[in-house]
């Protein structure tokens, strides 16, 4: 039986959309050199997440590779970022309505200590009974380790998780530990409340 739904944070409860910002904030002859050097697979975005460095020690790094009228602007969007990821309401109020009927409420991102800027600015994170940050774990989801890790923190059995999820290989590692899961394609939440409702979720 389902008692404790974990969301993912960004693309789940807050908008992120690396292709909308950098387009809303940059002049288009700098879209790509920004995503390749600042968000691309090869960037230094995941050591943030996974907690090998901070971001002190990467922004100069970044800010090498791109010309220097970009500096400022790059730096101010890198270190305040959760800035740049508003809230989805239908996601907020899934939550609040799961809370109310006695479910359990965790966070499992791949995110930074930078999070905790924005706490208290998102209204979905008073519902939460617990909150895991990879940086803080040094640990990054799919990994199996992460999702061990998080179950152990709050001794949670994973059979009686749901993890929500906006990218399938996250799904997939979750499953493989032995949670039910659900990609969620944000805002409308529809197909994820079918999804949940399917593993006996009362919602």
């Amino acid at each position: 039986m389902i008692k404790n739904i974990v969301f993912d944070m960004g693309g789940v409860i807050l908008d992120f959309n690396l292709k909308k910002t950098v387009e809303k904030e940059f002049a288009p002859e700098y879209h790509d050199v920004i995503y390749e050097h600042v968000f691309g697979e090869n960037s230094v975005w995941k050591t943030l997440d996974e907690g090998i460095y901070t971001y002190d020690q990467v922004i100069p790094g970044i800010l090498e590779k791109l010309p220097s009228e970009l500096h400022e602007k790059v730096s101010a969007m890198v270190t305040d970022f959760y800035d740049y990821m508003p809230p989805f309401p239908e996601t907020y109020e899934l939550i609040k309505e799961l809370k109310e009927k006695g479910y359990k409420i965790y966070l499992l991102s791949n995110a930074t200590p930078r999070f905790f800027d924005r706490f208290l600015d998102i209204p979905a994170f008073k519902y939460f009974d617990g909150l895991f940050i990879s940086a803080l774990y040094k640990l990054l989801k799919p990994n199996r380790e992460i999702y061990e890790a998080f179950c152990n923190k709050f001794s949670l059995d994973p059979t009686e998780c749901f993890f929500i999820d906006d990218l399938e290989a996250n799904i997939e590692g979750a499953k493989n530990y032995g949670m039910k899961g659900f990609v969620f394609k944000a805002p409308d939440t529809t197909e994820l409340r079918k999804a949940l409702r399917e593993q006996g979720v009362n919602i």
